[in-house]
């Protein structure tokens, strides 16, 4: 059958030769009380018809643990900490529980975390992930909702909820550009196919190259204090020769993730330079610190509250109402906002 088009209950029970409570008991796995010859042919019959018993399956709506699962890379980004707490609100409301976990990035972590949700029968999934288990993700989305937050994946039957991560990055370069830097440093972390990271590093080369300017991106693993020293190094390059500072070209640093500009702002205590005269700081995301440091952080502000909302909004749609699923994957952007702080300024 094709993809999207659902598979009425009855009509396998017609071909099965049984009640369409018999078929009900099958999805549900209650064998008690079923020959082994039925036990065996409504998979069949199942399988030809291309028919996968999800939520919106009649027959099935009983059967709910009210339970979702949500699956996230790092606890410790911004985005994860406001998107659990909106998506929590939002299904509490609705009578659902949330299940969190964290993957490190880890990708057979996260297939275990997703087999073991899958098991416990969780109504729907909510995941920010690498994309290493995309396949196995296709499985499931055939069964119950997934949607995919902060990164995007197109695949069947799934729902995306993401930000416009290039643009706003451009926005926040342009900026600092603006405010009279000429050297901006845009530090990232291992981009392997992440799309975000991939998209906000395209935001800072196109406002670079807009002005002529060499883009300048260094890599860090902000797990390894080593890395993140020899960051800091490449940062001050020979500026730190430049004695007063004053006559040092103007250089801001702008951190991929607000979890990058956490692991380096103490490094920038100890610089023979004042912030924001001669070095500018900004970073992607807004961390709950950003406005309580002195010079306040520039910063782009995630809608990470409206993502979650939205993220359990189409859950529950489909959960909550017979709707079929969509055959083709959803997408929608919620734009951020640049955060104009102190830590980046016009020369005095």
């Amino acid at each position: 059958s094709p993809m999207g088009k659902r598979v009425r209950i009855q009509e396998v029970a017609a071909r099965a030769g049984v009640s369409v409570t018999t078929v009900s008991r099958y999805l549900n796995h209650r064998y008690e009380a079923m020959s082994d010859d039925t036990r065996r042919r409504i998979p069949g019959v199942i399988d030809d018809f291309g028919y996968h018993p999800n939520v919106h399956a009649q027959g099935l709506k009983g059967y709910r643990t009210r339970t979702v699962a949500c699956v996230v890379v790092n606890m410790a980004y911004p985005l994860c900490i406001g998107v659990i707490r909106s998506l929590t609100r939002t299904l509490e409301n609705q009578g659902y529980r949330l299940i969190v976990s964290e993957t490190g990035g880890d990708a057979g972590r996260e297939r275990s975390l997703l087999e073991y949700a899958h098991a416990q029968r969780v109504d729907g999934l909510v995941l920010q992930t690498d994309g290493k288990n995309n396949e196995f993700l296709a499985d499931i989305a055939k069964t119950i909702p997934v949607v995919f937050v902060d990164r995007a994946y197109h695949i069947p039957h799934t729902m995306n909820i993401a930000t416009n991560n290039a643009d706003a990055s451009y926005m926040l370069a342009a900026h600092l550009f603006a405010c009279g830097y000429r050297e901006i440093a845009f530090v990232t972390e291992d981009e392997r196919g992440v799309s975000t990271r991939i998209e906000r590093r395209q935001g800072y080369v196109r406002a670079c190259t807009e002005r002529g300017v060499a883009p300048w991106i260094l890599s860090v693993d902000e797990s390894s204090r080593d890395s993140l020293g020899e960051t800091v190094q490449a940062l001050l390059g020979d500026s730190s020769q430049a004695g007063s500072g004053h006559t040092a070209a103007r250089r801001a640093v702008y951190t991929a993730n607000a979890l990058l500009m956490m692991k380096l702002y103490p490094y920038f205590y100890g610089l023979p330079f004042t912030i924001p005269d001669v070095l500018g700081l900004a970073t992607f995301d807004e961390p709950e610190w950003g406005s309580l440091v002195r010079p306040s952080l520039t910063c782009v502000r995630q809608p990470f509250e409206r993502m979650g909302v939205r993220a359990a909004e189409l859950l529950l749609s489909q959960l909550q109402f017979d709707v079929p699923q969509i055959p083709d994957a959803f997408y929608e952007e919620i734009p951020s906002t640049l955060v104009v702080g102190q830590s980046a300024a016009h020369p005095h």
